[in-house]
């Protein structure tokens, strides 16, 4: 399913809609949390089994909250469609960096607008790993600056791939160091931490596996969701949708925006889809918004000129001038 504004999910939004997305580095397990949600064994969502990534597009996908002791505690649990969105990693085998943060930025500003709340944010992180790579490192940095700091506190960070251990205290020992140095900053700032479990290892008890683990993170998530009712929806938006709605930014001026580093054809690509979206949200008869478009649409022209001429990856000076021009105009 595209994650561009014809998705079915996004036409049908309603106010009464639970956001997830679940993010992370590639093959760290999001598309194999999605189907364990669904708890029927099927593979909803591609999994990948190689170093190729299988998710390309923002693909959301709808549940009912199944009934729990937790839901049966708390009915308001249950009366909302939960959207958990499977997202591509930000070390994409098929895509750019730009293409994929205009994929996830464009679907979440789309549910904004539509006034679906954002109840939560899953972050994936492979506990098997050797080491925290550059990607892991790259991952999170790009996941930090789309929430941004305030709302951290709707963060579950989730590791995942326990099973590949046989000992049970290597993995917890990995786990320690998550939460004490890379995760310090987040779980400062109110983000909690969960485990996506399929099986216990050797000689572990565990209470939920599978399926039931998965839905735990979820009732995590709808559980702090609720005790903030009441609040207005743009206190559930993160930082890439405030920024691109309220602010009426775009993408290379948001905080995530700014992590990547553009070459001059991903910017003028992403400038005409933005200001094609701009044309089709502009309120009739707003003409110094039609104005911007217009002169924006000159700016796009002229670097396509210098694109073809260039060939090359946009200088660092050429990317400040570009920066001025879009600030002037927005």
């Amino acid at each position: 399913m595209s994650s561009h504004p014809s998705d079915p999910i996004l036409k049908d939004g309603r106010e009464t809609d639970i956001v997830i997305p679940v993010m992370g580095a590639t093959g760290v397990g999001k598309s194999t949390f999605i189907n364990y949600l669904f708890g029927d064994g099927k593979e909803h969502v591609q999994v990948g089994h190689h170093l190729t990534s299988c998710t390309t597009n923002v693909t959301p996908a709808v549940f009912a909250l199944p009934s729990s002791n937790r839901s049966s505690r708390n009915p308001e649990l249950q009366s909302s469609r939960v959207i958990v969105l499977d997202t591509p990693g930000f070390d994409d085998t098929l895509e750019s960096d730009a293409e994929i943060l205009r994929r996830i930025a464009n679907w979440l500003a789309t549910s904004y607008r539509k006034k679906m709340v954002l109840a939560g944010v899953i972050y994936l992180h492979d506990i098997s790993q050797d080491r925290f790579t550059g990607t892991a490192k790259r991952n999170l940095s790009m996941f930090n600056h789309l929430c941004g700091e305030a709302s951290l506190e709707k963060v579950i960070l989730v590791s995942s791939k326990w099973e590949r251990f046989s000992d049970f205290q290597v993995s917890a020992a990995r786990e320690r160091e998550l939460k004490y140095r890379y995760w310090k900053f987040m779980i400062g700032k109110g983000s909690q931490v969960a485990r996506f479990r399929l099986r216990p290892l050797e000689g572990e008890i565990l209470k939920t596996t599978g399926t039931e683990s998965a839905w735990d993170i979820i009732y995590l998530i709808r559980e702090h969701q609720l005790k903030q009712k009441g609040k207005a929806l743009r206190d559930f938006g993160i930082q890439i949708q405030k920024e691109l709605v309220d602010s009426k930014k775009f993408i290379p001026q948001t905080e995530a925006g700014k992590e990547l580093n553009y070459s001059l054809k991903e910017i003028i690509d992403m400038q005409k889809q933005l200001v094609a979206l701009g044309k089709g949200t502009a309120e009739a008869g707003d003409q110094d918004r039609e104005d911007k478009i217009a002169e924006m649409e000159g700016t796009i022209r002229r670097l396509e000129e210098q694109a073809r001429f260039l060939k090359v990856s946009l200088p660092q000076r050429l990317k400040q001038i570009f920066k001025k021009l879009v600030n002037n105009f927005w």
